[in-house]
């Protein structure tokens, strides 16, 4: 009486092979069924994957700091090792379709040319997008709003009688306890009287009051003091405006697109820094940076501050989902 198959299973045959004289000659159902239970059980205790924290050498450590790369190393330390110490970039996938990187990218380059005197935006804007490896419809779809965005940067400019560019897309740097502080400026106004005005374009929405006041966003302040110790070249005078002008929608323009914000506490606003403390807050949250980090001896922990917003680029790296609300050992 024949209730199943007269011959072993692929299966079968193929786990035979594997263990070659391993095998057993002649496994009986019951066996079988013992050797699937077998690979079911895990043991009693599985060890949760820590949090991961690194801690690089004296030598490691010692390296340039980007204004940049300052945020995510308060914010998240071990994703500034891993980009910044370990020097591990994210590959672009193939057939990747543009995203949010790439739009800032898009229009730093066309009002770099534009203010180098290049050129009409709106023509600069289609002259960078035809150098674009995208589908044309999406060329097609970016270019009304880039245009009207960056229509509104212009006619926001000659607005200013009481300011006019004097660098953008400028790099400069300083050296703090010997470390090189470097970054590059998207705009910097000489103001009427000799100030200056630090600009940040943003194609996104630019960092809270509360982000700046909690040190996740130092960029601003930081190029703020590398300009004050005249670390941008044929430059000088005190910062003393500090402006995110953001690309995104508003109802506010003339084009429909762009509008200003500062981190400066001021008016009716309830976060932000008052603009005589600006400056020294950014030069206490970089020394204490460089004092545990790279010149100190402090882990480069994991998600160091969850409430600080960051990138998901290095998630996978530290197996974020192996320990995530399980540090407590729960």
């Amino acid at each position: 009486d024949i209730s199943g198959p007269a011959i072993p299973s692929r299966f079968l045959l193929r786990v035979r092979a594997l263990l070659g004289a391993e095998a057993p000659k002649k496994a009986t159902d019951d066996h079988i069924i013992d050797l699937a239970r077998e690979i079911d059980p895990a043991p009693r205790e599985i060890p949760l994957f820590p949090r991961p924290a690194p801690l690089p050498s004296v030598d490691q450590r010692r390296i340039d700091v980007s204004v940049t790369a300052l945020d995510r190393l308060r914010s998240d330390p071990y994703q500034f090792y891993a980009a910044q110490i370990m020097q591990l970039k994210p590959l672009e996938l193939l057939d990747e379709e543009p995203g949010p990187p790439w739009q800032g990218t898009l229009a730093h380059a066309i009002l770099e040319d534009w203010h180098k005197g290049k050129g009409d935006l709106a023509d600069l804007a289609s002259q960078h997008l035809a150098q674009m490896d995208a589908h044309p419809l999406l060329r097609a779809l970016w270019r009304p709003r880039l245009v009207q965005a960056l229509r509104w940067v212009e006619q926001e400019i000659g607005n200013r009688s009481d300011r006019v560019p004097a660098k953008w897309e400028e790099w400069g740097e300083m050296r703090v306890q010997g470390v090189r502080i470097f970054g590059k400026a998207d705009r910097i106004d000489r103001i009427e009287g000799g100030g200056l005005a630090v600009i940040d374009y943003k194609t996104g929405s630019p960092p809270s009051g509360k982000q700046v006041q909690a040190g996740y966003a130092l960029q601003l302040g930081t190029l703020g003091l590398i300009a004050a110790a005249g670390g941008f070249k044929g430059l000088a005078g005190e910062p003393v405006a500090f402006e995110y002008w953001s690309l995104g929608k508003s109802k506010a323009s003339d084009t429909g697109f762009g509008f200003i914000t500062t981190p400066i506490l001021e008016g009716r606003k309830r976060t932000g820094i008052p603009l005589e403390d600006f400056l020294p807050e950014a030069e206490k949250f970089l020394t204490e940076a460089l004092d545990d980090w790279i010149l100190g001896t402090a882990a480069f922990t994991a998600r160091l501050n969850p409430d600080a917003p960051v990138y998901d680029t290095y998630d996978q790296l530290m197996r974020l989902g192996e320990w995530l609300g399980r540090e407590g050992g729960g």
